[in-house]
């Protein structure tokens, strides 16, 4: 009975080193995340979420202050800023990390996804952690992904109900080419605005529409100035989790776990939140006075023969081989 106390006590003693020296490993370290919309966007709610997750981990350790409604600067901006090591952290949308890794351009390709769910296992498969891996190369380090859920299209002219509808309106897009060329085969008229100036060009009826998320039109008050809106899933939106590289290679191992561990819990509770407010805001948009019209299958096929020019356009520019890899896991999904 002796020798097995004694066995127990090493054992507990070792348990107690090794969680000591886990401990010594999490420095005191002040941090700045920064990302494009309010807290009170889903993926701000998210960067809270990591900022309190991280705390708890490191017992206080890690400070993050976070940075909303781009004020570290824009997405561009923000990511020279963690680049260069001036920020230590970024949330940015697929579409803003293409300009430095052009395969998140995957993304932007044209109903890609009939629903969340795909979108989902997609981006935590092998085709996501292959383009996470890809920032490496950039001086930026990927966790996870969040994201800005499907867009859609409000516009202020008529009710969009089928592929004609689209003819000739003057819609503001991302500044991104394959969201312009994809409103063109849709036949409509892509203005790529940057966001700050897109609610004015509503309000003033320099423009007809937009094309965001629910939550999007409706917390950036596009909705006062727009009568119809229409749920197209043309594009779902992912955004990336980014650390500096200059910053991630100081970290120990054990720093670098709670990373990785908090952005997953973080990503489990934005996925809960942005579904459960999209859906919500969706109804407060036609309480609002909204005319909300959906495209039955027939219809939605439709649109996907029009664009399909569009991703085969961009399939060589942004990678045949991994396109095609998209595509293939994508069937694989589908039949699960």
């Amino acid at each position: 009975m002796l020798k097995m106390n004694k066995i127990f006590a090493c054992v507990a003693t070792g348990l107690f080193l090794a969680h000591g020296a886990a401990q010594a490993e999490i420095q005191e370290r002040n941090l700045k995340l920064s990302y494009p919309v309010s807290q009170s966007d889903p993926i701000g709610m998210a960067a809270n979420k990591l900022i309190e997750i991280v705390d708890q981990k490191t017992q206080g350790k890690f400070k993050i202050k976070g940075y909303s409604d781009a004020q570290l600067g824009n997405e561009i901006q923000s990511i020279s800023s963690a680049q260069g090591g001036v920020i230590e952290m970024t949330v940015v949308s697929t579409a803003g990390a293409g300009g430095n890794v052009k395969e998140f351009g995957i993304f932007d390709l044209p109903f890609l996804f009939n629903s969340v769910e795909e979108a989902d296992a997609l981006v935590d498969g092998p085709v996501g952690k292959e383009l996470l891996q890809k920032l490496e190369g950039k001086n930026l380090v990927g966790l996870c992904y969040w994201d800005y859920g499907f867009r859609q299209v409000t516009n202020s002219k008529h009710p969009i109900k089928k592929l004609e509808d689209f003819q000739g309106l003057k819609i503001r897009t991302l500044q991104n080419r394959i969201y312009i060329d994809t409103f063109k085969a849709l036949g409509a008229n892509p203005l790529p605005l940057p966001y700050p100036e897109t609610f004015t060009a509503l309000e003033s009826k320099a423009i007809d529409g937009q094309e965001s998320a629910y939550v999007v039109t409706k917390s950036s008050g596009f909705h006062e100035a727009q009568k119809y809106v229409t749920e197209t899933n043309h594009v779902f939106l992912p955004a990336v989790v980014m650390v500096s590289k200059r910053f991630w290679d100081r970290l120990a191992d054990d720093e670098k776990q709670v990373f990785n561990d908090s952005c997953i819990e973080a990503q489990a509770y934005h996925r809960q939140i942005s579904r459960d407010m999209s859906k919500e805001v969706e109804k407060e948009l036609v309480a609002a006075g909204l005319e909300l019209d959906k495209f039955d299958e027939t219809e939605k096929a439709r649109l996907v023969q029009a664009t399909n020019n569009v991703t085969e356009k961009y399939k060589e520019e942004l990678g045949k081989e991994l396109v095609e890899k998209a595509f293939a896991e994508l069937e694989n999904i589908r039949k699960k």
